[in-house]
């Protein structure tokens, strides 16, 4: 091959000026189409037909207004036969619902020093670890004089549950209205079964506030 050599010819000495020529070149049409386009102004095209203009409006953003918490419900103070029962010991809310007319056994916390009324087997328990739960009721027998007058009321009863889960005394703390379903609401009560309180993993006997109601509906 290097007998066909032309010795005049250098092809790599000559390759660098033609190299730098092109890339001189092709810098210059490259900034001179760059400034070109920067003067464009395409222009508007004319003709029929139908066009939809858009308007964007801003829309502010929503703040969320929460609604106030409800106010506390104030608690009951609890009523007792004891007379060195704290002023401060009240029982929790309760959710009562008119429309169900089984009785809730709404049971009174609290006590003497020790929480207990009596002494001996006869002592009775007025705080617990395990309230007393209904398990067996008798419903009582609507007197005749208040079905003819279509009256309904109810009667709140203190009771004392034993350790057998028995109600051994029923005493009468208001009824509405008065002098109608008393006698009738304490020979139901009486009869009703409760699963008993539980104090130290023990059966124990308490007293509880019971209402029975009366009401004409499914009678």
């Amino acid at each position: 091959m290097s007998d066909w050599r032309n010795p005049k010819y250098d092809l790599r000495r000559e390759a660098h000026p033609v190299f730098a020529q092109a890339l001189s070149l092709s810098l210059a049409v490259i900034t001179l189409l760059f400034l070109t386009s920067l003067s464009f102004e395409p222009a508007p095209r004319e003709g029929g037909g139908d066009y939809e203009i858009i308007d964007i409006e801003e829309i502010p953003e929503t703040n969320q207004l929460r609604a106030p918490a409800p106010p506390t419900r104030p608690q009951m103070p609890v009523p007792t036969m004891d007379e060195d029962v704290p002023e401060d010991i009240t029982i929790p809310d309760t959710d009562l619902s008119l429309d169900i007319p089984l009785p809730s056994a709404r049971p009174a916390l609290g006590g003497g020093r020790n929480g207990i009324a009596g002494s001996g087997e006869n002592r009775v328990h007025t705080a617990w670890e395990e309230a007393p739960m209904l398990t067996r009721m008798v419903m009582p027998d609507y007197p005749p004089d208040a079905r003819s007058r279509r009256l309904e009321g109810f009667v709140e009863l203190r009771i004392v549950v034993d350790a057998s889960g028995n109600v051994t005394e029923a005493d009468v703390v208001r009824a509405d209205p008065p002098g109608i379903f008393e006698d009738k609401a304490i020979e139901a009560i009486m009869k009703w079964k409760y699963r008993p309180a539980r104090l130290r993993n023990e059966p124990v006997s308490v007293r509880i506030t019971q209402t029975v109601e009366f009401t004409l509906r499914g009678r």
